[in-house]
């Protein structure tokens, strides 16, 4: 199960928040599929911690959104369908334009030249469907907290979180990760040139286009590992009679 850095445990310092950070991220990678049951007796062993701290961070983790805990059947990984994945990033796009636009409004020279670094990142990952996936999730979140609202930037990356599962598989495509490259070198430029308009509407598309990528390649997925339908021959009359 991935470690999250020391970082992360000096700002979630009770040890139920901790176990949330990590199961969260386990979700995020992939560790867990969508519709999985997460059983507090397997957890409570794998981080030797009692049932009741497992509890409590279950309960955390169901608040971002990615498990849901149903009574009498325990807590199991949210699998969205293919409506709620579009509703998701809808949100998300609108609230990630909205960031980009105060972002542009507003940046400074140090913003600008922190923006340019992470755009050589994701041109250097462009070949790599895991790295380019981490790089774009680190300039996001450069972006959403930079944005001066704090309670915009937890609601971005709390849709952030729901779809980086979808986000990572849009990005596994290399055609994708072509066009994100694009939307974002446009980005950069536009909060860099302070352009609030641009910068919120690049930013919508770039959710967008990562939106619509996921949701046809979870079709193909869906289509290709269906059953074939049995074909049964038709009773009819036998000729000649």
């Amino acid at each position: 199960m991935a470690s999250p850095s020391p970082a992360l445990y000096e700002i979630y310092a009770t040890l139920p928040a901790q176990i949330a950070v990590r199961i969260g991220n386990a979700i995020v990678e992939g560790e867990f599929e969508p519709g999985q049951k997460l059983r507090e007796v397997d957890l409570a062993a794998a981080f030797g911690v009692s049932r009741a701290s497992v509890r409590e961070a279950l309960r955390m983790v169901e608040r971002e959104g990615l498990i849901t805990i149903l009574p009498q059947r325990g807590a199991q990984v949210t699998a969205l369908t293919a409506q709620e994945v579009q509703d998701v990033f809808e949100i998300r796009a609108n609230l990630m334009g909205l960031a980009c636009q105060r972002l542009a409004a507003a940046a400074s020279h140090e913003i600008r030249n922190r923006l340019d670094e992470f755009l050589k990142k994701l041109r250097t990952a462009r070949d790599d469907g895991d790295a380019y996936a981490r790089a774009s999730l680190a300039i996001s979140e450069y972006c959403v907290r930079n944005a001066g609202s704090s309670r915009l930037a937890d609601l971005i990356l709390s849709f952030g979180r729901q779809t980086a599962r979808y986000t990572k598989l849009s990005l596994s495509a290399p055609d994708r990760r072509r066009q994100s490259y694009a939307n974002w070198r446009e980005l950069v430029a536009a909060m860099s040139d302070g352009k609030p308009a641009v910068a919120e509407r690049v930013a919508r598309e770039l959710v967008l286009n990562t939106r619509d990528t996921a949701l046809k390649m979870l079709a193909n997925t869906r289509r290709s590992s269906a059953p074939a339908n049995a074909t049964r021959p038709q009773a009819g009359k036998h000729p000649g009679r």
